[in-house]
């Protein structure tokens, strides 16, 4: 009697047959993101292989993603996809280190690592816990986890934190088992961060898990000008969205913030002019000090990639020398800035100390922005950030500043463009002007928009 062959060993899901019914509709139905998709190698014909361009994702504040992408595709980036929060974006890792160097709206930059296709939270432990970690950091770096969902997941998940603590676990278990020891986590200033997005797969009951790492470590919003102890009622890519929202011409225009308080809108608008990249004091402690001022320096996934490391050296190098000659040659009698407070004055001339910008630059004078007159003829735009009331009792009274403030505007500054950036809807009525423009912010979780005037 002949023997029958033995059958091949029988590889076995532990997933339902609803579920893998559920994922392979979810593959036909779903057009593959070229963005988003994993990257997979091409044999050529040599034998040789070529993996596809790795996938990034920039994050920046609400609404202001279109400028984001803007940038991005400015740098010669194509292959990109706008969300929510931010832009995906599919790059070689040299061009993603442009993003991360000369974008001014984006707050952090992260490159994707893993995608994972789940059905429940333990999914992300069995799946996580086969990857090669040691090649993305090392057992003597600390590191976080970050967990995200979008609105489609938080109805059907209810804790992020479980997501965190079970991608965790999966580390830590995968590097005890291969070197008998685990990194440890520190919740506060970490080596290295991930970031876990989880996200519903449309029209099925599946959900993408994604894995970052995130390449900044301190946000790309903190440029390094800022004092940390003074509170500022705009981080500094904001102020940088404002401004290139704006119709801003730095070849032309006389720029002027009638209100400065910290002169962030002020300092960015001079970095836009100067053509200096918002990271160059980054750089500065970079160059000069051998500071590894951007968490992906230290990693070893961009450490054994020599060619990028030595691009970024040029790059960096590149900003340093840049801004050196940038900053010392702008004109003077363009930017203006005033103030009620002799504080606020003093709080913007020291900022401008350490941003490294001559103070020369900037004329400041201690005024009643109702009651100022320009510096200069126009072309030019008179921009300001008022008070939001925000305190009890105080909307009556900036009522009368908003009113005031209108009536100033369309006394004396004739032939200039105006821009007011507030969350009142009540106070900016207060304002006797009609607005030619407006634009939708966020301030963190406050909604606000930012106002045209056209004086005629």
């Amino acid at each position: 009697m002949a023997k029958t062959a033995p059958k091949p060993d029988r590889k076995y899901s532990d997933r339902t047959p609803r579920e893998e019914r559920l994922e392979r509709e979810a593959r036909k139905s779903k057009p593959v993101s070229d963005v988003k998709s994993n990257a997979r190698a091409k044999v050529n014909p040599d034998g040789t292989k070529t993996f596809d361009q790795s996938t990034f994702f920039a994050s920046c504040p609400r609404e202001v993603e279109h400028l984001l992408e803007k940038e991005i595709r400015g740098l010669g980036i194509t292959r990109i996809e706008v969300e929510k929060g931010g832009v995906a974006f599919k790059c070689e890792t040299e061009e993603a280190l442009d993003v991360l160097l000369q974008s001014r709206v984006a707050s952090r930059v992260f490159k994707e690592i893993q995608v994972y296709t789940i059905t429940s939270e333990k999914d992300i432990y069995t799946m996580a816990k086969e990857k090669w970690w040691d090649k993305i950091f090392s057992v003597n770096q600390t590191f976080k986890i970050n967990t995200l969902f979008d609105r489609e997941t938080k109805e059907h998940f209810s804790n992020s934190i479980i997501f965190s603590q079970l991608l965790k676990d999966a580390i830590a278990d995968n590097f005890r088992e291969k070197f008998g020891e685990r990194p440890s986590v520190d919740t506060g200033r970490p080596d290295i961060t991930f970031l876990l997005r989880v996200e519903r797969k449309p029209g099925s009951d599946l959900f993408n898990a994604r894995i970052l790492v995130d390449m900044c470590g301190e946000p790309l919003s903190n440029r390094g000008y800022r004092e940390e102890s003074l509170k500022a009622p705009l981080r500094e890519n904001l102020a940088a969205a404002i401004i290139l929202t704006t119709d801003f011409d730095p070849s032309v225009d006389l720029f002027t913030d009638t209100m400065c308080g910290t002169g962030t809108l002020l300092i960015e608008a001079i970095l836009i002019r100067a053509k200096v990249a918002p990271t160059y004091l980054k750089i500065r402690h970079f160059i000069e000090k051998k500071v590894p001022v951007f968490d992906f320096i230290k990693h070893p996934w961009f450490i054994v990639d020599r060619k990028s490391v030595r691009l970024f050296d040029d790059k960096a190098q590149a900003i340093y020398n840049h801004s050196l000659s940038a900053l010392n040659e702008l004109q003077t009698r363009q930017f203006f800035g005033f103030d009620i407070t002799e504080r606020a004055l003093e709080t913007t001339r020291a900022h401008l100390y350490n941003a490294h910008i001559d103070p020369q630059i900037v004329t400041l004078n201690k005024r009643d922005a109702t009651k100022i007159t320009p510096m200069d003829e126009p072309p030019g735009i008179v921009i300001c950030n008022p008070p939001y009331g925000e305190r009890m009792g105080e909307e009556e009274e900036l009522k009368n500043l908003y009113r005031d403030y209108g009536e100033n505007l369309k006394q004396n500054f004739k032939g200039f463009r105006a821009y007011i950036f507030t969350s009142n809807p009540l106070l900016r009525k207060s304002i006797s002007l009609g607005t030619s423009k407006r634009y939708t912010f966020y301030n963190g979780s406050l909604e606000c928009r930012l106002l045209k005037y056209d004086l005629y």
